[in-house]
C-alpha cells in the first residue's frame, strides 16, 4: 500500500480558474482538495480572529450586526501594502496550521491520496514548497478580467490591483511542471485534468512530515520548487 501524500499546487491569475481547474483535477485523480478560501471563510467568523484583524488593518471592520465587513478589509488591504502584509500576518498561520491538520489527517485516513491544494497564494506563503506537482491554469488576460468581474462586481481597476498584489503570472508559469488551457469551456479543461491525472498516478508520494515538519513552522524550501 502507498504511504504518504502527492501534494499538486494549483497556479493562476486571477479569474484564470484555479478552482475550478483544482476540483476537475481532484475529481479525475480520485482525491481530495483543500480550499484555503473555506478555511479562511470560517477564520473570519471567530471574533478573536476578527479582532486582530482590526488591529492589523488599523481600523473598524463590522458591519452594524457585528460580522466582518469584508467590502472595507478588501478596500484597506488592497489601498495599503503594510496593512495588507499585518492582515496576511493574522491569517496566513492559521491557514497554515490548519491545512497541516488536515494534511495529516487525510495521509493518517488516506495514505497514498492526491490532494490538490486550491491556494490563491500558494507562491508568496511558502506552500509551493510542500507540493511534488504545480499546475498553472492559462487563460488571456481580458477573458480572465471578464470572469472575475462579472462574478464578484469588480471593477477592471479593481480586478487590476487584485492581480498586481500577487505574484506575477510569469513567475506562476515559470513554477510549473504542467499547464492546463482554460478557454474553450468546461468540458475541455475536463479532459485536460483527466489527462494529467493520468501522468500523476505514476509520480512518487511522501510523508507529510517529511516535507513539512510541524504546523507552527512555514515550510523549509525545498530547492526544487
Amino acid at each position: 500500500m502507498a504511504e504518504g501524500l502527492l501534494i499538486v499546487g494549483v497556479l493562476a491569475g486571477v479569474g484564470g480558474g484555479k478552482s475550478t481547474a483544482a476540483r476537475l483535477l481532484g475529481e479525475a485523480a480520485g482525491g481530495r482538495v483543500l480550499d484555503a478560501d473555506r478555511v479562511v471563510a470560517d477564520l473570519l467568523e471567530d471574533p478573536q480572529v476578527l479582532a486582530e484583524l482590526e488591529v492589523a488593518a488599523g481600523g473598524t471592520l463590522r458591519l452594524a450586526d457585528g460580522r466582518l465587513d469584508r467590502a472595507a478589509l478588501a478596500a484597506r488591504i488592497f489601498a495599503h501594502r503594510e496593512a495588507r502584509r499585518r492582515v496576511e500576518a493574522v491569517l496566513h498561520p492559521r491557514v497554515r496550521a490548519r491545512h497541516w491538520a488536515d494534511l495529516e489527517r487525510i495521509e493518517r485516513e488516506q495514505p497514498g491520496c492526491v490532494v490538490v491544494l486550491d491556494v490563491p497564494l500558494l507562491l508568496e506563503g511558502g506552500l509551493a514548497e510542500i507540493c511534488d506537482f504545480l499546475v498553472f491554469v492559462a487563460a488571456a488576460d481580458d477573458l480572465r478580467a471578464a470572469r472575475a468581474c462579472a462574478r464578484h462586481g469588480w471593477s477592471r481597476e479593481e480586478w487590476q490591483r487584485r492581480e498586481a498584489a500577487q505574484a506575477t503570472l510569469a513567475a506562476k508559469r515559470t513554477r510549473a511542471d504542467a499547464i492546463l488551457h482554460n478557454e474553450a469551456g468546461i468540458e475541455e479543461l475536463r479532459a485536460q485534468c483527466a489527462d494529467l491525472a493520468s501522468r500523476l498516478r505514476d509520480l512518487p508520494t511522501r510523508p507529510l512530515r517529511v516535507r513539512w515538519p510541524a504546523p507552527e513552522e512555514a515550510p523549509p524550501s525545498q530547492g526544487t520548487r
